[in-house]
């Protein structure tokens, strides 16, 4: 069995969470990653992209959530924020971001075809 996986490093600023009203964290991203279907058993483990977010002032540096989203729901998410994020730039600053968008999908491309791990 191999599971083909790419991660990266998810730099942000604090990141503000909500459980409830009351219930409030602060994280910062730590890793970003992809993580292949096990071959064989693409319907129970399906492909997936993980977000692991730090906990800001935990006492324990262990702690983290991960956030793990279908392809889909990864693009959605994905398509959804840069169109938030980017609408109030200036044209020269969405072109950066779209050869930003195209560096990383070569990357991830290549990077899917030569990592490979048993499962």
């Amino acid at each position: 069995m191999t599971v083909k996986y790419v991660t990266h490093p998810l730099p942000t600023g604090d990141i503000t969470i909500m459980g409830h009203v009351s219930d409030v964290a602060t994280v910062r991203g730590k890793t970003i990653s992809h993580i292949g279907a096990i071959a064989g058993q693409e319907q129970q483990n399906p492909a997936a992209v993980h977000v692991n977010l730090e906990i800001v002032g935990s006492q324990h540096p262990a702690d983290m959530l991960t956030l793990i989203v279908s392809l889909e729901d990864a693009l959605e998410l994905g398509l959804q924020l840069v169109a938030m994020g980017i609408e109030e730039q200036p044209a020269p600053a969405i072109d950066e971001v779209r050869e930003r968008l195209a560096q990383l999908v070569a990357e991830l491309n290549r990077s899917l075809q030569v990592s490979q791990t048993p499962a």
